[in-house]
C-alpha cells in the first residue's frame, strides 16, 4: 500500500512537470523573431558599417536560437509523455497486484479457519481417547488388586494343605519318629513345590481371564455410552445450527419423536417399487424419492450416488450439487441437502463400489458416514472403519468440505482443485480418490491425471473407471439384521 501512494505522488508530480513543460513550450512557440536594428541617421559611413555588420551577426544569431528552442521544448514535452504513460502503467500493475494480494490473504484465512477447525476436532477426539486411558487405568489398577488378593488366597491355601500333608505323614510314623519330626523343621519336597506353583499358576490364569472379560465387556459398554452421547451432542449442534441459520433448507430433517411410523430408509423391509422408494423423515417434512440396493451386502442400501455410462454430465455448480441432478433410474446425484437430512437423523455407514472397463470389480465400506450442512459447506465430518479390498482412498478427505468450481473449499492457497481436476469432490488440497470427475468412455487408462473417475488406492490416478456407485444404510439395521 506504502509503494502505491508513493506512485500516486509521484505520478502527481511528474503531471505538474509535464503541464509546466507544455505551457513553457508554446510560450516559446509564439515569441517574436528579432529583427536587426535600424541605422542612426546621424551616424557616418565609417560608423554606419561596424554598426550594420555588428546587427546582421546578431540577428543571425537570434534567428538561429530562435529557430532551435521549439524543437527542444517539444522534444521535451514527448519525453514527459511517455513518462506519464508509463507511471500510468506501474499504477494499472499495482492495482492488479494489490488485487492478487486481496485475494491470497482471503485464501489463508480460510487456510487459517480450516486449520482451526480440524485442530479443534483433534482436541476434542483427544479428550476422549484421555477418558478412555484413565478408564483402562483405573480398571488396570482393579486388575491388581484382584490379583494380588488372589495370591494372598493362595499362599493361605498352600500352606494349610501343606500342613494337612503333613499332618498326615505324622500319624502314619511311629512316635519316636513322629517326636523327632516335631522337633525338627517341617521339610518340603520338590513335588510339593512343583504341585503348588501348578495350582497357583491355574488358579491365576483363571482369575485373569475373568478379570479380562469383565474388562472386555466394561470397555465395550463405555464405548456405546460414549458414542451415544457423541450422536447427541451432535444432533443438539446441528439443531441450534440450524435454528440460527440465514439460509433455508428444504424440510427433510427428523424428529425424536413421531406419531406414527414413516419410511425414513430402505433398511425398512419396505419393497421398493423398480428399486424406487419414497421417503419421508417426520409428518410435517416434504417427502423424495430414493433409488433403493437389495441385491449387495445384506440389501437396505439408499444409492446416493450412481454412474455407469457418463449420460449425465458431473462437472456443475454448487446450486445442483445441493439439490441433486440426474434420473434416478439412471445416473443421478442425490443432492447434498437429501444426504445431509439422511445422515442427520441417524448413523449411517457408507458402502462403495467400483468397476473397470474389464469387468472387475472392488469395493470399499466404511462403517460410519455423516456429512454437515451447507453453512459448514457440506464437510466429511464422520468417516469410520475401512474395511475391503479396493484400499483406503477416502480417509484422506475426512474432515474436508465439499468444494464445486464455483465454491472453492479445498484449503489450497493458490489452486482451484475443483476446476483443475474437472470435479466436485471433499478435496483436501486436491485429492487420492474422485468418483465426480469426467467420464471416459475410451482412453481410459491414459487419461491426463486426477481428471477422471478414480480410486487411487486400486488403479491410480491415470485410470477412469466404468461404473461407480456410493450407498449408505442406517448402522442400527445392520446390527438388528444380525
Amino acid at each position: 500500500m506504502g509503494l502505491f501512494v508513493n506512485r500516486k505522488h509521484l505520478c502527481g508530480v511528474i503531471f505538474v512537470i509535464l503541464l509546466f513543460g507544455v505551457i513553457n513550450c508554446r510560450t516559446e512557440d509564439v515569441r517574436p523573431t528579432s529583427a536587426p536594428v535600424p541605422l542612426q541617421q546621424n551616424q557616418t559611413s565609417w560608423q554606419q558599417r561596424p554598426a550594420s555588420r555588428n546587427s546582421v551577426q546578431r540577428w543571425k544569431v537570434n534567428h538561429s536560437s530562435a529557430g532551435t528552442s521549439p524543437s527542444l521544448h517539444c522534444d521535451y514535452k514527448e519525453l514527459l509523455t511517455n513518462l506519464h504513460d508509463r507511471v500510468s502503467l506501474m499504477i494499472s500493475v499495482d492495482e492488479d497486484l494489490r488485487q492478487r494480494l486481496d485475494t491470497i490473504e482471503k485464501k489463508i484465512v480460510q487456510f487459517e479457519e480450516s486449520n482451526l477447525a480440524r485442530m479443534d476436532s483433534m482436541a476434542v477426539a483427544q479428550m476422549d481417547f484421555d477418558k478412555h486411558l484413565d478408564v483402562m487405568e483405573h480398571i488396570q489398577r482393579l486388575t491388581r488388586r484382584g490379583v494380588d488378593e488372589l495370591l494372598v488366597e493362595m499362599n493361605i491355601l498352600r500352606k494349610t494343605k501343606r500342613q494337612a500333608v503333613y499332618s498326615s505323614q505324622q500319624q502314619q510314623l511311629p512316635p519316636q519318629q513322629q517326636q523327632q519330626q516335631s522337633a525338627s523343621p517341617m521339610p518340603i519336597s520338590d513335588s510339593q513345590k512343583l504341585d503348588a506353583l501348578a495350582t497357583l499358576l491355574t488358579s491365576t490364569r483363571g482369575a485373569i481371564n475373568a478379570l479380562h472379560s469383565q474388562l472386555q465387556a466394561n470397555v465395550t459398554r463405555l464405548m456405546q455410552q460414549t458414542g451415544n452421547l457423541q450422536r447427541r451432542v451432535n444432533n443438539l449442534v446441528r439443531r441450534q445450527q440450524n435454528q440460527g441459520a440465514i439460509v433455508s433448507v428444504p424440510n427433510f430433517y427428523a424428529t425424536a419423536n413421531s406419531q406414527q411410523p414413516l419410511t425414513t430408509s430402505c433398511a425398512q423391509g419396505i419393497a421398493p417399487i423398480n428399486g424406487i422408494l419414497k421417503l419421508q423423515l417426520t409428518p410435517t417434512s416434504d417427502p423424495f424419492y430414493v433409488a433403493c440396493e437389495d441385491q449387495l451386502a445384506g440389501g437396505g442400501w439408499t444409492v446416493i450416488l450412481n454412474r455407469f455410462n457418463g449420460d449425465i454430465n458431473f462437472q456443475r455448480g454448487w446450486l445442483e450439487y445441493k439439490h441433486g441432478f440426474g434420473n434416478l433410474a439412471g445416473e443421478f446425484f442425490i443432492g447434498m441437502e437429501k444426504l445431509y437430512a439422511l445422515t442427520a437423523s441417524a448413523i449411517h455407514e457408507l458402502l462403495i463400489t467400483l468397476e473397470d472397463f474389464q469387468n472387475h470389480s472392488r469395493y470399499a465400506r466404511y462403517n460410519l458416514f455423516a456429512i454437515g450442512n451447507e453453512m459448514e459447506s457440506y464437510e466429511l465430518k464422520l468417516l469410520g472403519k475401512y474395511e475391503g479390498d479396493a484400499g483406503d482412498s477416502l480417509t484422506y478427505h475426512a474432515g474436508s468440505k465439499f468444494s464445486t468450481f464455483d465454491n472453492d473449499n479445498d484449503g489450497c492457497v493458490d489452486c482451484n482443485c475443483a476446476q483443475s481436476h474437472k470435479g466436485a469432490w471433499w478435496y483436501n488440497w486436491c485429492d487420492k480418490s474422485n468418483l465426480m470427475g469426467p467420464y471416459h468412455a475410451t482412453d481410459y487408462d491414459k487419461i491426463e491425471q486426477y481428471r477422471g473417475i478414480y480410486w487411487h488406492e486400486w488403479l491410480g490416478g491415470n485410470y477412469s473407471l466404468r461404473a461407480v456407485k456410493m450407498m449408505i444404510r442406517p448402522v442400527i439395521a445392520d446390527s438388528e439384521r444380525r
